[in-house]
């Protein structure tokens, strides 16, 4: 210490101090224990007393050897580290089973949707997204099952519409062949009617095809819409009114619209046709337009026995029929709603029915007038 000018700090462990500087003779009180051979920070410092003489003033503090310490943190980080490992594998295991299993299910269920069995359900348990997987998987389910079942009973409908006048027509061919009597202008009428049945379905079925498909393109021009409704009543009343029906058209007066003549026209005798074949034992059907600021209203209402709530907002559907028992219409092929859906929604226009049951229906749409 004095050697260092009256002060030092180092750094000592009990072999390195050595013997023969430890002198037990020249400390005050009690003098510090070295202990074993550990680490030791150590401070002395030369100080004055009261009588002049020079005192050594010394502070011994043993520290732990940090190479032991790091030690002692490789290996607690090496069994930290590996535990953590260990439960990372054995969690993502568990998770990796929870979600895997759903999904796993899902898969399953999918395969069995895509070989054609829609009644098939998916499994909704897991995660939230899995869950809205899972429910849009059902829906999904639940609506291709419903185009199947729509689209076998439109194949039987149209199978039947199909298969009907052919008989009629071989029939009365026959007839005519083989029967001279038979060789009369009402006989040959039949043949005509039945054939223009046939005729008319088939382009229903085409027409409905290009509509949808967007092949269709519209040919927009001005044109009367009340002389066009008009028109088409007179048509239809002509063609109906053998049967007993009346078409009444009511009107506050004439106005036009930009549209595809053709079409809109076609859309309207879809819709008097349907109402034709639904109205009620009066066979009436009323025929209202209105003029709504710079928009046309179009309803046909008929008396027939309605539509139940719950079926109403599929009546516009491609292959829907409320009417589960086969009908064969009066008039027209019986898939005119549809038609009538598409070519409105050409125009960006707006359509809708109102029935009750027992108390009729009203079937309407609403285009832009000039």
């Amino acid at each position: 210490t004095i050697n260092n000018g009256g002060e030092f700090l180092g750094y000592y462990n009990r072999e390195s101090f050595g013997e023969h500087g430890y002198n037990i003779d020249r400390f005050f009180e009690k003098p510090p224990n070295m202990g074993p051979p550990l680490e030791n920070i150590l401070y002395s410092r030369a100080v004055s007393d009261k009588s002049g003489e020079t005192v050594i003033v010394f502070i011994n503090s043993v520290i732990s050897p940090v190479d032991a310490t790091v030690k002692t943190l490789r290996v607690q980080l090496c069994y930290i580290t590996g535990m953590m490992i260990l439960f990372s594998v054995i969690l993502a295991f568990f998770i990796a089973r929870k979600v895997a299993r759903p999904i796993q299910s899902i898969n399953d269920s999918a395969k069995i949707l895509a070989s054609g069995k829609y009644d098939v359900a998916f499994d909704s348990s897991g995660y939230r997204e899995i869950n809205e997987l899972s429910d849009t998987l059902n829906r999904t389910a639940r609506e291709l099952g419903k185009v199947e079942d729509l689209r076998k009973e439109l194949i039987a409908n149209v199978s039947h519409d199909l298969r009907t006048p052919l008989p009629l027509i071989g029939g009365y061919a026959e007839g005519m062949r083989d029967l001279p009597d038979e060789n009369t202008s009402e006989n040959a009428q039949v043949i005509i009617d039945e054939t223009a049945r046939l005729s008319n379905l088939v382009n229903d079925l085409l027409n409905l095809s290009k509509i949808q498909s967007g092949v269709q393109t519209l040919n927009l021009s001005e044109f009367n819409m009340t002389r066009l409704i008009s028109r088409v009543i007179k048509r239809i009343g002509e063609l109906v009114k053998k049967d007993g029906y009346k078409i009444e058209f009511l009107y506050d007066g004439e106005v036009s619209v930009r549209a595809d003549e053709t079409l809109i026209s076609e859309a309207f005798y879809n819709l008097v046709i349907n109402a034709v074949n639904y109205t009620g034992e009066d066979r009436s059907v009323t025929v209202r337009q209105s003029v709504m600021g710079h928009k046309v209203k179009v309803e046909v209402i008929d008396t027939g026995e309605g539509i139940s709530p719950e079926e109403l907002p599929y009546i516009w559907d491609r292959y829907y029929k409320a009417d589960k028992s086969h009908k064969r219409p009066v008039a027209g092929t019986g898939i005119g709603l549809s038609i009538v859906k598409s070519i409105i929604e050409m125009h960006k226009g707006e359509y809708g029915a109102v029935s009750k049951d027992r108390q009729g229906s009203k079937f309407w749409f609403i285009l832009d007038s000039e």
